[in-house]
């Protein structure tokens, strides 16, 4: 399963992948606003826990790559956690400020809503991630609380079905 935009290929997780995506979660600078680097040992858990939530529920956090070399530039994707839905998303510091995040939340949505029929979606980041919550505001999420967790102030935000209806409407309208 993947998912084509302007720049990007969204695509399922595979084994071969764990070593790139290894490093995600072992990169202090990435993990800055996502609970520190992890262990070693813990890679391999992560990459089984990707693989797993997409055998089990046909959806999950896809690997994100730059169309035109092919180079993976991070993950985003939708799975279910503890609070919802939830839109997660890290990505290489390399190509941070180059809008690959926002088109791939965007690309997220869209799938979740149109495809998948889910109703609502959440994202949480740090709110000191100041960059992270910007892109979810600018897609129109609405920030519901604030609460510790992972000894930092996160943030809840979430969108419903008819909000980004109304969001995509209302841009469509604009671009003319």
């Amino acid at each position: 399963m993947f998912i084509e935009t302007a720049r990007l290929v969204l695509r399922e997780p595979l084994k071969e992948d764990a070593v790139i995506l290894g490093y995600l979660w072992l990169n202090e600078i990435v993990r800055a606003f996502l609970g520190g680097t992890i262990e070693n040992e813990q890679v391999l858990e992560k990459i089984n826990n990707l693989l797993l939530h997409w055998q089990r529920y046909k959806f999950g956090l896809w690997v994100i790559c730059e169309k035109g070399t092919h180079e993976v530039t991070g993950l985003c994707g939708p799975h279910y956690s503890n609070d919802g839905i939830e839109i997660s998303y890290m990505f290489f510091a390399k190509f941070w400020g180059k809008g690959f995040a926002t088109e791939a939340v965007k690309t997220t949505i869209d799938y979740c809503f149109d495809k998948l029929n889910i109703e609502s979606l959440i994202a949480i980041t740090q709110k000191a991630n100041i960059k992270s919550c910007s892109l979810l505001e600018k897609l129109r999420l609405r920030h519901i609380k604030d609460f510790d967790r992972y000894n930092a102030v996160q943030s809840l935000y979430k969108i419903t079905k008819k909000e980004w209806e109304v969001y995509k409407n209302e841009k469509l309208n604009n671009d003319y």
